[in-house]
């Protein structure tokens, strides 16, 4: 098949997207190294929080992961202090997570930092660049449901 303009403009587009993507990760998982959480412990505590799930088993689900996975990183939240996690009165053999103040101020202080690293990530593009963006992409979004 020969490579017309259109194909030579789709393969720039992915490598650049991909790029793009590849170096926003990298900024982010630099700033989660400086938490006193590990990502996917971090990733979890914003899961407990945005969703409010407060069971082991609706994590497992929402996160696509073993129970026994979610059990040893809510352990490890329970130990940083970052989590409770309390028997349930409806199901003695399930427990209820709730996110203590610690945990709070931790989502506080982050969901600032990273604020802040995607302003800094987004600077050179003017208002109207960034709202072409996101035109951009829902409508890829939207396209590839």
């Amino acid at each position: 098949m020969k490579d017309t303009g259109r194909q030579k403009q789709i393969a720039e587009s992915m490598r650049l997207f991909l790029n793009v993507s590849r170096l926003h990760k990298l900024k982010t998982e630099e700033a989660l190294d400086k938490l006193p959480s590990t990502p996917s412990q971090h990733k979890m505590l914003v899961t407990i929080d945005q969703k409010k799930l407060d069971s082991q088993k609706s994590l497992s689900k929402e996160l696509n992961i073993s129970s026994a996975a979610v059990a040893v990183t809510l352990t490890k939240l329970e130990k940083a202090n970052l989590i409770e996690k309390k028997q349930t009165p409806e199901d003695k053999r399930a427990n209820g997570i709730t996110i203590t103040d610690a945990g709070k101020e931790l989502l506080k202080t982050t969901k600032h930092a990273f604020q802040k690293m995607d302003e800094e990530f987004f600077k050179p593009l003017s208002d109207d660049e960034l709202a072409s963006l996101i035109e951009i992409l829902r409508k890829l979004d939207r396209e590839s449901e």
